[in-house]
């Protein structure tokens, strides 16, 4: 008889080990039934540590966490072990809907202790997108409620049922509780954060009136596991089979922004079935479609009333489809819950005052998504004004420009509450940075004085702005232009740059128009220093931009003066007279200078360019008088040589006199030819010409036509 031979014994890995140590521990506790005490249990204390380690490291497939959640609130077992199983389901792959109600269930019994009822609400809340059919807790929506009034459930349930609730359970019996709640307990965020959503959903049925400062609800801290989830999401990344002993089918997602930015994989229906036949059966039994079924917009404008929102709302700002519903959406709960999340989600994930340390290119991507996502909608987001309003004293100029677009999404009455914090760290910040900080700021300062004006353009057409609002709004904008010009005159002190000087000017070309692009009564022209060093800049392009200004203040100021004599009386903000004042001297003196040659000994502008004539004597300057018209100034000296060497000899390349005759009309034409479109426009409507050709004076005849 041949002697078998020996196999070698095969060793088992340190994962197939805990493997076999966790399958154990649910066999065990599957045969409780009846009460296991805890003191002297050593079986009992084995197997739960079995548990925490491998669900704390792999997370616990949904079979085992039917079994561990019905026998922690079954009552038999210790209230610190129900407490530390439920700290440790973490689940694989998703929860049951026959293991929500059968805990539900044990919940509502009474069996098991209040701080382990209150330990399961945390966790179901927690684990609320890992659900596979969340309609089980829309319809387990007044057990819940029931508990609300219980002190120590109340604030882990307002949670719950703040991401539970829909239209159909908003009852006035139910805000009637809360509001009785609410009185009794005082000003509760939890019970404000249920208030306000039933208010967006029924707002005849909440007048409470809800304080605005309140902008995070509930705390991060209420959840379980969070870091957990995250180092489980991200050790399972990459591997969508998973483990097959653990049944795992889909990778674990984590609450965080850098994993619930994308759609998640199973919102109500469990996608581990991919055939058809399972798909149809599904839709036969519920009408509504998962978001992830959507793909493109013809998808979701087919199935814009049956397909469901997911629960975690961070997923809109990485999908291209969703922010076209939030947009058009009439029900505000999709906003809301997108900004209730990005409320405690920035402060976590991206605030540098808090001291945690953060990627930084995983802040700036995540931020990024934010700016983009407030760009779609063209408006700021509330969760995100929460954030500014926490980190801007704490700002350094780190994500520069994150956080500038951000600020340039503001609302006007938001700002008015942090005004000061808005505008102290901003001149610190820009009194210290460089050249292109500084560029910047003022190139945000511009986009938010322009989504302001456009927002009350908009209100204006569609008949719902009012004078209280409009005064409001003025207020906000004429701080805005203040602060703006403060600092740009702080840049071209330190700098004296024309690109600082440029966009000062192109803030302008927004603030000249108020009136008549944006229905605002409010004209605000710019200071001595801005003007006059444009006025007498040494390039084109500011000299050419501030023609352009004055222009398009000229008509504003036609148009208010005409509105005023068509409504006297009824003119709710008339234009002052000191602002025609201000513009008449401002235009006098750009005549003056660019036409007349006048400017130096008629200026009258108390901050102005006039000379004593013996001053002008002792400079020694040939023609001074002419130095800073249309030929010799220096901003446009360049032309008139260009317009001389096309047309005369070499030697008489710099003898500029001979364009005062003429050759006047066929100058001025050049000078329109080569893009100057600002100075045209200016010309044209400020300066009453007289052809030369007509006339053939040797000189420049003109007159200025004021407001």
């Amino acid at each position: 008889m041949a002697t078998p031979k020996l196999r070698p014994r095969q060793t088992l890995s340190r994962h197939d080990i805990s493997v076999n140590l966790m399958n154990n521990a649910l066999q065990y506790f599957k045969r409780i039934n009846s009460k296991v005490f805890l003191r002297g249990n050593t079986l009992l204390l084995q197997h739960l540590s079995a548990l925490e380690t491998f669900g704390l490291q792999h997370g616990i497939p949904a079979d085992g966490i039917d079994i561990l959640v019905r026998q922690a609130l079954s009552g038999n077992l210790a209230e610190s072990v129900s407490i530390r199983i439920l700290k440790c389901l973490l689940p694989a792959t998703g929860v049951l809907q026959d293991s929500v109600i059968a805990a539900v269930s044990l919940f509502c019994t009474g069996k098991s202790s209040s701080s382990t009822r209150i330990f399961f609400i945390r966790w179901l809340t927690s684990v609320y997108d890992l659900i596979q059919c969340k309609d089980i807790l829309s319809s387990l929506y007044n057990f819940f409620f029931c508990f609300i009034q219980d002190d120590k459930l109340c604030p882990s349930l307002c949670h719950l049922l703040y991401l539970v609730t829909r239209m159909e359970h908003v009852r006035a019996y139910r805000v009637r509780i809360l509001l009785e709640l609410q009185s009794r307990k005082g000003l509760q965020p939890h019970i404000l954060g249920l208030l306000s959503l039933y208010k967006v959903f029924c707002p005849e049925l909440v007048s409470l009136t809800l304080p605005g400062k309140i902008k995070v609800y509930f705390k991060t801290s209420s959840l379980l596991f969070t870091s957990e989830l995250k180092a489980i999401a991200k050790r399972n990344a990459g591997d969508p089979v998973g483990d097959n002993k653990l049944g795992l089918c889909t990778p674990s997602r984590k609450r965080k922004w850098n994993s619930n930015t994308v759609v998640p994989i199973c919102s109500s229906f469990s996608w581990d079935q991919k055939s058809s036949s399972a798909y149809r059966d599904y839709l036969s039994k519920n009408p509504t479609l998962p978001v992830e079924k959507i793909q493109t917009l013809s998808q979701l404008l087919e199935n814009i009333m049956t397909f469901e929102l997911p629960a975690q709302m961070g997923c809109i700002l990485n999908n291209s489809v969703l922010p076209h519903y939030v947009s058009c959406a009439r029900e505000d709960d999709s906003l809301l819950r997108l900004n209730f999340w990005l409320a405690f989600t920035m402060h976590e994930e991206c605030a540098w005052y808090t001291g945690k340390k953060h990627i930084k290119e995983e802040v700036e991507s995540f931020l990024s998504n934010v700016m983009n996502m407030q760009e779609f909608l063209q408006e700021g987001l509330s969760g995100s004004e929460d954030f500014l309003y926490k980190c801007l004293p704490h700002w350094n100029g780190n994500y520069r420009s994150q956080i500038l677009s951000l600020l340039s999404w503001i609302s006007p009455f938001s700002c008015t509450e942090f005004e000061n914090i808005f505008f102290e760290t901003l001149v610190q910040l820009f009194a210290s940075s460089s050249l292109y900080f500084k560029l910047d700021v003022l190139k945000m300062l511009k986009k938010l004085l322009q989504n302001w004006l456009i927002r009350h353009s908009v209100s204006v057409e569609l008949g719902i702005a009012n004078n209280d609002d409009t005064s409001g709004l003025m207020t906000s904008v004429d701080n805005i232009i203040q602060f703006t010009t403060q600092l740009g005159i702080l840049g071209l002190d330190m700098h004296d740059s024309p690109l600082i000087l440029h966009f000062i000017l192109d803030f302008y070309a927004l603030v000249c128009d108020i009136y008549v692009r944006f229905s605002l009564p409010l004209i605000v022209l710019p200071p001595a220093r801005v003007f006059y060093t444009a006025l007498l800049c040494t390039d084109a392009v500011n000299l050419n931009q501030l023609c352009y200004i004055m222009y398009r203040y000229r008509e504003n100021l036609l148009t208010a003066k005409r509105t005023e004599r068509q409504n006297t009386g009824n003119v709710p903000f008339p234009v002052s007279k000191q602002t025609f004042e201000e513009y008449n001297q401002y235009l006098s003196t750009m005549v003056g200078c660019l036409w007349t040659s006048q400017a130096l000994q008629y200026d009258t502008h108390p901050q102005g360019i006039k000379l004593a004539p013996e001053v002008l004597e002792n400079a020694g300057v040939p023609l001074n008088k002419k130095r800073f018209n249309i030929v010799f100034h220096p901003a446009l000296m360049g032309f008139a040589a260009f317009f001389i060497r096309e047309r005369f000899p070499q030697e008489n390349m710099f003898q500029l006199n001979v364009l005062q005759g003429k050759y006047w009309d066929e100058y001025i034409d050049s000078l329109y030819n080569k893009g100057l479109c600002g100075l045209k426009l200016f010309i044209e409507s400020s300066v009453n010409r007289v052809s030369s050709k007509k006339k053939q004076e040797d000189e420049l005849p003109s007159q200025s036509s004021h407001v």
